[in-house]
């Protein structure tokens, strides 16, 4: 939100009122510009609040205006006088019904301030507060109850000019609530619809953020300046602006929860974490030249060699064929049940969902029904779903335990790293590893001509044209299996080798 010109903004955060004065009241208050506290951090009370005083002496303005052309008398002078804080006879003190008390102490203030009143004579015969009147349902022959004019604590009661009352504030948040004990309360909110590799990058991303803001600190004092200030750290860090956006994205999903409860307040779709990180075009080209990139051919054959890929377990071996064959995602290897394999039309498929137990999926396009690739078939991949089937075996990896923090699979991830970090050379740009596999059977699709909307079937991917997944159909399993045939490689895999 752009700061209004008549507000500054204290080092301390609180918002004050600036405004430069008519020639008229500079005269009048001996200072040319007005500078007043808010009381308040929020920029929405303060403009709304500024906007008040605002009013308030543009009508002071007026009525001096007015004194002026009319004569302006000794009484009304002593009153302005106390305004511009140069006497000490009186204090003006505003109430909610739009009427203006002057006190006045002692006897001396006392008879002073009486005789101001009578002097000043009707205030019902004047045409702006007839007006005022009118406005506010009142008949301009109804006689108002006197002012009482004695000493402090009871004051003077004078009519009001039509001044407008201020704008109301924003209602202030429901409940007060420390950081600390937020931040506890969204991620035992969220725990249950989140998988435990992505928990805990939230709880470390949003903890490092109340450690830096204060976790003492109440949850409506995260304002934009603190969280900019934040992203300034992060940035003195040297962090990717990748990682800064994804941390800023659970500071916002934390917000959005905090404003549900109505322990802060902020316009729809102004969220205080929005808008500090833009992330540019070059950046984004960047960090897909640092990227995972896909095999090419002699790197197969180093990996594939039946001398070298014994180092691996019979586990990891059998997930590395898959990865190479499926193109499919290390998580969506590793989490396989034993019912997900079935015939769709008398094709053998496999099924990637997050409907079982210890399954997620990263997004609705993940979820597919593909092909079993006829290679992993000769390998003997069924025959060995259906020998884990008969010992009452349920998972494709049953040694794998479930609900694993970074997922199901993490084993099979590291297993491999470990793997090709010893085989593979290091590149000068980019790296190497699971995530490769899907790059490469992407690739190798489209090299060998294989439309779109296939290879998304078949590695989960979301196609940018919105009518495709708005209109479109699964793609038949048989056209699938003929497009997945021409992923050729220079490998040859032994007859049986996963039994």
């Amino acid at each position: 939100m752009r700061i209004p010109h008549y507000l500054i903004k204290a080092p301390s955060g609180v918002y004050h009122f600036r405004r430069r004065m008519p020639v008229l009241l500079q005269a009048m208050l001996g200072r040319p510009i007005i500078k007043r506290s808010l009381q308040t951090r929020d920029i929405g009370v303060a403009r709304d609040r500024a906007l008040g005083l605002w009013r308030a002496y543009d009508d002071l303005h007026q009525q001096v205006r007015m004194g002026c052309m009319a004569g302006m008398s000794k009484e009304t002078k002593l009153l302005l006088e106390r305004l511009k804080k140069l006497g000490t006879h009186y204090r003006l003190v505003t109430r909610p019904d739009g009427t203006i008390e002057v006190e006045a102490n002692g006897p001396e203030d006392h008879a002073l301030a009486k005789s101001m009143i009578e002097s000043i004579g009707d205030m019902r015969k004047e045409a702006i507060v007839q007006q005022w009147m009118r406005e506010q349902a009142f008949s301009p022959d109804t006689t108002p109850p006197a002012a009482p004019v004695h000493n402090a604590p009871a004051p003077a009661h004078v009519p009001r000019p039509a001044t407008p009352a201020p704008a109301p504030a924003p209602a202030a948040p429901q409940a007060i609530e420390r950081i600390d004990r937020a931040i506890d309360g969204w991620l035992a909110d969220i725990a249950s619809g989140t998988i435990p590799k992505t928990l805990v990058i939230k709880r470390l991303a949003i903890s490092e953020f109340g450690k830096f803001f204060g976790m003492k600190r109440f949850v409506h004092d995260a304002t934009r300046v603190e969280i900019g200030k934040w992203v300034s750290h992060l940035r003195a860090q040297e962090l990717a602006t990748p990682t800064i956006v994804n941390k800023l994205s659970y500071l916002k999903g934390f917000l959005e929860w905090c404003k549900g409860k109505g322990f802060i307040e902020f316009p729809r779709n102004d969220s205080p974490a929005s808008g500090h990180v833009v992330y540019k075009a070059r950046e984004k080209r960047l960090r897909k030249k640092h990227g995972f990139k896909a095999f090419n051919d002699a790197q197969l054959k180093l990996l594939f060699a039946p001398a070298n890929i014994k180092r691996l377990s019979s586990e990891a071996r059998l997930g590395t064929w898959m990865g190479l064959y499926m193109g499919a995602r290390v998580s969506e290897v590793g989490q396989l049940a034993l019912v997900d394999f079935f015939d769709v039309d008398g094709i053998p498929c496999l099924r990637i969902t997050n409907e079982g137990d210890g399954q997620s999926t990263k997004n609705d396009f993940s979820n597919r029904v593909i092909p079993v690739h006829p290679e992993l078939i000769r390998m003997g991949l069924l025959k060995r779903v259906e020998r884990l089937r008969k010992m009452g075996e349920t998972r494709l990896f049953p040694k794998v335990g479930k609900g694993a923090i970074n997922g199901s699979g993490d084993w099979l991830s590291k297993a491999f790293a470990r793997y090709s970090g010893l085989i593979l050379p290091k590149l000068d740009v980019g790296k190497l590893g699971f995530h490769s596999f899907r790059k490469t059977v992407i690739q190798t699709l489209q090299a060998a001509g294989v439309e779109a909307e296939l290879r998304a079937a078949y590695v989960g991917h979301e196609l940018d044209d919105e009518h495709h997944s708005s209109y479109g159909m699964d793609a038949p399993k048989q056209h699938v299996l003929d497009a997945i045939k021409k992923l050729d490689y220079p490998i040859a895999p032994d007859t049986d080798a996963f039994i």
